[in-house]
């Protein structure tokens, strides 16, 4: 049976109505056998943007557009699946903000439970640390006893451990990915919507479909946001705008 290692790192403030207006989950998803050749990839984008390999990758530390683009070139051309959850706090009612990560992760782990059942494989998750608030316990308890609500099949997940960003090469990768799509909902503009282009054809799909599998936005029960819209009519416009590369 197949494995993959599965990194997850979010973007954003859980803080409702105080904070970001959205909190980001996203998870990349790579073969056990070519993690280690992906992983390094993550060293060949430190050498391009001049930092020091044994220095972390973090997004909001990379200085110029170029830059940014450069790396996302280089994600888009690895066999990589990416899961985004967009969660808009300023849509959620009756969900207190230290419950927002742990409650949301519920549609992460779902899907990339999908995607390995697909595959016939089975996932070694690796979270990154998010300090005290942020424990395998209190996360899988949380999961389990909320597992009528999300469709998680436990049996295809060989562990779950806790890893700080800078230890893990694919965590710093993840963090790029997940950061990009924060930005292009902040800003919402053409010039950092190329992030998410670039991405796309690296995004989780069922049947050739997208949204609601590498990019889901909740709650559920409301419409979309205006920034999320406009990154989907961006994204259907340019379909075939990479092809040809």
């Amino acid at each position: 049976m197949k494995e993959y290692n599965v990194y997850i790192d979010e973007s954003g403030d859980e803080g409702i109505r105080r904070g970001s207006k959205y909190f980001i989950l996203t998870a990349i998803l790579v073969e056990k056998s070519k993690d280690l050749e992906i992983s390094k990839v993550v060293d060949k984008i430190k050498e391009n943007i001049e930092i020091g390999i044994k220095t972390q990758l973090h997004w909001n530390r990379i200085k110029g557009y170029p830059n940014k683009m450069m790396i996302m070139s280089e994600i888009r051309k690895l066999d990589i699946k990416i899961i985004n959850i967009v969660i808009d706090t300023s849509q959620i009612m009756f969900i207190e903000s230290n419950q927002i990560y742990n409650h949301f992760s519920g549609y992460l782990y779902e899907r990339i439970c999908w995607f390995a059942k697909s595959k016939n494989a089975k996932v070694n998750i690796n979270i990154s640390s998010r300090g005290e608030n942020l424990t395998k316990k209190k996360l899988v308890e949380f999961l389990q006893t909320h597992n009528e609500k999300f469709r998680i099949d436990y049996s295809r997940i060989n562990q779950i451990k806790i890893y700080p960003n800078a230890q893990k090469k694919l965590l710093q990768l993840a963090d790029c990915c997940c950061s990009a799509l924060g930005q292009a909902l902040k800003y919402n503009d053409e010039r950092h919507f190329q992030y998410i282009l670039y991405l796309k054809s690296n995004f989780y799909s069922y049947n050739g479909k997208y949204l609601g599998y590498g990019l889901k936005y909740v709650p559920g029960n409301t419409k979309e946001s205006l920034e999320f819209k406009k990154i989907l009519e961006y994204l259907d416009n340019k379909k075939s705008e990479l092809s040809s590369d």
